[in-house]
């Protein structure tokens, strides 16, 4: 049971073999050292972790793009129904699982970066246009869960062709 990213035991130091023995990762099988079911595991997690902060950071560059700070709510995908075109897709513009980009939202969110809000419909009436909906932003709470939406405080990243000042002493 290898796993592509980790080094076959044959190029591993007999340090590395003992201390990779002792907390279960390195096993003996016919008579030969192999990763363990833990070792696999453990590789597989890391890979996850690594992909998801690679999302993480695509999703925190892309809000703070032109494009990212000019939407004001966000979804993980894209939605349909009355108030989709106010909700910006983030899957369009990060090529990510909807469970990656999820995970990247929830830490932004406990970072207090990003925050779940939810939209709902409000009847407004108007002699000139009659009964019309508009969106209007309520808690979480109180809507379902294809009524929620993220906005977030990532400022803009400064541009890149502006001009440097240099403080330095004049």
């Amino acid at each position: 049971m290898t796993n592509p990213t980790q080094t076959p035991i044959s190029e591993l130091t007999l340090a590395q073999v003992i201390s990779l023995t002792q907390v279960g990762l390195i096993g003996l099988k016919d008579g030969s050292p192999v990763y363990t079911d833990k070792a696999d595991k453990a590789a597989k997690a890391g890979a996850t972790k690594a992909r998801r902060q690679g999302v993480l950071s695509e999703v925190t560059e892309f809000f703070a793009s032109p494009i990212g700070q000019s939407t004001k709510f966000f979804s993980i995908k894209p939605t349909s129904g009355m108030f989709a075109a106010c909700a910006r897709a983030i899957n369009a513009n990060v090529e990510a699982s909807r469970e990656d980009i999820l995970w990247s939202l929830k830490q932004l969110e406990k970072q207090g970066l990003a925050r779940q809000v939810g939209i709902k419909a409000k009847v407004i009436s108007d002699d000139q246009r009659g009964a019309y909906k508009v969106p209007v932003v309520v808690d979480v709470s109180e809507v379902n869960n294809f009524q929620r939406r993220w906005v977030h405080t990532i400022e803009a990243s400064p541009a890149e062709d502006a001009p440097v000042q240099d403080d330095s002493a004049e």
